[in-house]
């Protein structure tokens, strides 16, 4: 079978395209007509119909987004990306609504600020929604995506708080739990609502203050009269410390300045009562220091005055010093007690509030050494016996010293030294006297010259002792006899001093008598006796009559040295002596002289041979 070949005339109808290039179902009409190469030809019509083809629609890598971001990071930073899931060369991105606060990307799709978001000036920025379109042209595509920005707040703003300052004057004396003042603190960050206050002391206000509810309160007492806080110029210092929530968090500092004022309120004090002067304190001389406290500030500062008492006394205003105006005798008063007022001045402001303190201050007179003993009487007189024991007391000086001192007692001459001793004021023999039967060898008259001393002043006094001898020719015997102790007669006699002038002329007119009385005598004698061979003269009696006395003449020395002993005393006569010495009925020796000597067993008395 040969087939041959025909040609084919077509006719088409163009296909009408929809708007954003969707294109439509679109039917399209061929006629066709068959011919051969013999002329043979056949016609007919295809109907051919276009059926659309699926275009899968444009998406976004990522839809949905939610973001957040910081407040405060300046216009131009980056919030977010989108990105369509193709790319083709004028795929476009824009926001299908206005944002004035944030810009996109047309070409990377990248979303930034538009200016610096501020949450305090435009809360509304806290939250926001964007919608996002990509589209293409060519490829008639386009897609939406859902961005959620969330900008959070920045702690950037410390609180703010009034006062910024506490400048307060206020008493020492103010209450515990006292109201200073009201602090109220702010944050104006969105998210900081509560601020949290604390109060830092310093060293010199330690729990002085606290904070509570916002006020400020006196917590202790406000001490103005210590040295620390003087050398702060009186002044509390603290800081109350407000702090938000923030992260990091921050604070805000309120400086608390507090000047305290003085109260007065403490009186002096003394804490000297008693000062101590010699009596032999020159005019002038300083007694002492009164001292007196007082704790209020300035410390002691203190006025002193004398307000009654001894007008012998000063005293310095300021210091306290004490001074001697008159001369002090501690004889005569040994205390003498003023009274001083100390006052405090400036320690208040008011400066008229001043307290006052009156104290009775004792003064003690010390004794000093400046008056010598004093004796009355002067003079002692004494007659013992020979043979006086030399524990029995012979006198004792009254003797007194107005300085209280001690007083001792010293034999000042030779002679009574070796025959008397003193103990104390009292005068003792020391039984050494040597007398004989036929005659007297030893002093019976002695003055005493004793001088008594206080340690350093002395004073005389003078005894005139009269010894009466004792002597016996009776054989001793040794018969043991009870001896009771001697009796002590003690004869003290006044006597009369008279004036020098007075005693002169005693003397002369005595003198002139006894010539005058002479001259009668001898004259008289002459006449009756008719003397003119032989002159007696009152010499030659005297001496005529003392050789009658002395049996013996080698005795006329001892016998002169008799009658000066005895210094106006009458001697006694051989009978009378005789009667005396048959008082004594017993000899003995002693043992340490080896001297005898007469004794009385029933007196105790003794007469040495």
């Amino acid at each position: 079978m040969h087939i041959e070949s025909v040609r084919v005339d077509i006719s088409v109808v163009n296909v009408q395209r929809c708007p954003h290039g969707v294109t439509a179902v679109q039917e399209f009409v061929v006629f066709v007509a068959v011919r051969d190469r013999q002329g043979h030809n056949c016609s007919g019509t295809i109907r051919i119909k276009v059926l659309r083809v699926y275009n899968p629609p444009l998406d976004f890598l990522l839809p949905s987004q939610n973001v957040t971001i910081n407040e405060n990071q300046g216009p131009g930073g980056v919030v977010a990306s989108v990105r369509a899931n193709f790319s083709a060369p004028d795929l476009c991105y824009t926001f299908l609504k206005d944002y004035r606060p944030f810009k996109i990307g047309r070409e990377d799709g990248i979303i930034r600020t538009a200016y610096n978001l501020d949450l305090e000036a435009e809360q509304a920025l806290a939250h926001s929604v964007l919608l996002v379109e990509a589209y293409s042209l060519a490829e008639e595509r386009s897609g939406t995506a859902t961005i959620t920005v969330n900008v959070l707040d920045v702690n950037e703003y410390p609180p703010f708080c009034s006062p910024s300052v506490f400048v307060l004057e206020v008493s020492e004396t103010t209450e515990v739990g006292r109201n200073l003042g009201s602090l109220s603190c702010v944050d104006i960050d969105v998210t900081n609502h509560s601020v949290a206050l604390t109060l830092l002391d310093s060293s010199a206000s330690r729990f002085k203050f606290r904070i509570k509810d916002g006020q400020l309160q006196v917590n202790n007492t406000l001490d103005y009269d210590t040295a620390e806080i003087a050398s702060n110029n009186f002044r509390y210092e603290a800081t109350i410390l407000a702090t938000d929530t923030g992260k990091p968090p921050l604070t805000t500092q309120v400086r608390v300045l507090v000047t305290v004022t003085p109260v007065n309120e403490f009186e002096p004090v003394f804490t000297v009562l008693e000062l101590n002067v010699r009596e032999d304190s020159r005019l002038g001389s300083a007694v002492g220091e009164v001292l007196a406290r007082d704790p209020d500030w300035p410390f002691n500062n203190i006025r002193y005055s004398i307000t009654s008492g001894n007008a012998r006394f000063t005293i310095h205003p300021e210091g306290g010093q004490m001074y001697l105006g008159t001369e002090l005798d501690f004889e005569s008063q040994q205390m003498h007690v003023v009274t001083v007022q100390a006052e405090d001045y400036d320690q208040d402001v008011d400066r008229t509030n001043r307290k006052r303190k009156s104290q009775n201050i004792f003064i003690r007179v010390e004794n000093v050494n400046d008056n010598a003993p004093v004796c009355m009487p002067v003079s002692y007189e004494s007659t013992i016996f020979s043979t006086r024991s030399a524990a029995l007391p012979i006198l004792s000086l009254h003797c007194s010293d107005a300085d209280n001192d001690v007083l001792t007692a010293t034999i000042t001459n030779g002679a009574a030294v070796d025959r008397f001793q003193i103990t104390g004021l009292t005068l003792f023999s020391k039984n050494v006297f040597s007398y004989v039967v036929d005659g007297v060898y030893d002093h019976t008259r002695f003055e005493v010259t004793i001088s008594v001393s206080d340690g350093r002043h002395n004073t005389e006094a003078v005894a005139y002792i009269y010894v009466v001898p004792w002597t016996t020719t009776t054989p001793t015997t040794t018969t043991t006899t009870t001896t009771q102790a001697p009796q002590v007669v003690t004869i003290i006699s006044d006597f009369w001093q008279p004036e020098p002038w007075f005693v002169a002329v005693v003397t002369v007119t005595g003198g002139l008598l006894v010539l005058v009385l002479g001259l009668l005598i001898w004259t008289i004698l002459r006449r009756t006796l008719g003397w003119g061979t032989k002159t007696l003269t009152p010499h030659s009696v005297e001496t005529e009559e003392i050789h009658k006395l002395s049996p013996h003449g080698s005795q006329n020395d001892a016998f002169e040295n008799d009658k000066s002993s005895l210094e106006g005393t009458d001697s006694m006569s051989k009978v009378s002596l005789q009667d005396e010495l048959m008082r004594f009925d017993g000899k003995a020796q002693d043992p340490v002289s080896g001297r005898n000597y007469l004794f009385n067993s029933s007196t105790g008395e003794r007469r040495w041979l």
